[in-house]
């Protein structure tokens, strides 16, 4: 299910897209100018804001930049029913998702909103060598809308970590096969924002040396408190 903010002074049109996209399961929030969706997006956080490029007083492409300032990481789906080609280039050349023409063929929407939902999820790199906290772990933020991938040793971890881009990493400081220090290195060295959160018996804390544990986002103390995790998930925007 995705938030979706309809951009659209075409009233009849935006009810018969957010009937459509309900049934979907998703959550539809509609106005009619690019001023009330300015408002809406300061005090909402949308998944996904399909916007008409021709809008009353503001256009929409001018009210897509104004919302990337409010916030940079939402995307865009510009739609239009008319040829207006130079605004379809700078809306895509400021970074709009994708631009759709109506009338819409809403099988191909419904496919696109699925590949932002996709996109959107955190993916999540679990490093531990316990099997059964690994698939613990794994199933309960699996629940909650986030990729996972684990690593059962360091080899495993640091492969992957070179393969792909991670939002965050669950790391066991010390168990058979992690060398966690190092596991943490990599992947600061690899991508200097991903959040790692280290899984450890505090007592253990003493293998981090002062430049290290500024390294890591947050600690967490065996056996893990998953409501705790997602709070810190959570916290750190992951």
């Amino acid at each position: 299910m995705a938030k979706i903010l309809i951009v659209d002074d075409e009233r009849d049109l935006a009810e018969i897209l957010g009937a459509i996209l309900k049934l979907e399961g998703h959550q539809i929030v509609s106005v009619s100018d690019g001023y009330q969706a300015i408002e809406e997006i300061k005090n909402t956080n949308y998944d996904l804001i399909m916007m008409d490029i021709r809008l009353p007083e503001m256009n929409g492409v001018e009210t897509f930049i104004k919302i990337k300032k409010i916030n940079p990481t939402v995307k865009v789906v510009m739609m239009t029913g008319f040829a207006v080609e130079d605004l379809i280039e700078e809306a895509l050349d400021q970074g709009a998702y994708a631009c759709i023409h109506k009338p819409f063929d809403l099988k191909k929407v419904i496919e696109l909103i699925q590949k932002v939902i996709n996109e959107n999820k955190k993916v999540i790199l679990i490093v531990n060598g316990d099997n059964k906290t690994r698939e613990e772990i794994s199933t309960a933020l699996t629940e909650k809308g986030y990729h996972i991938c684990t690593a059962k040793d360091s080899d495993e971890a640091l492969a992957k970590l070179q393969d792909k881009y991670y939002h965050c990493v669950l790391l066991n400081l010390q168990s058979a096969g992690i060398n966690g220090i190092s596991i943490l290195e990599e992947a600061k060295k690899l991508y200097p924002d991903i959040v790692v959160i280290v899984m450890t018996d505090y007592g253990l804390l003493e293998m981090l040396k002062d430049e290290k544990r500024l390294l890591v986002y947050a600690y967490l103390k065996k056996p893990i408190d998953i409501d705790e995790l997602i709070k810190l998930l959570k916290d750190a925007n992951v």
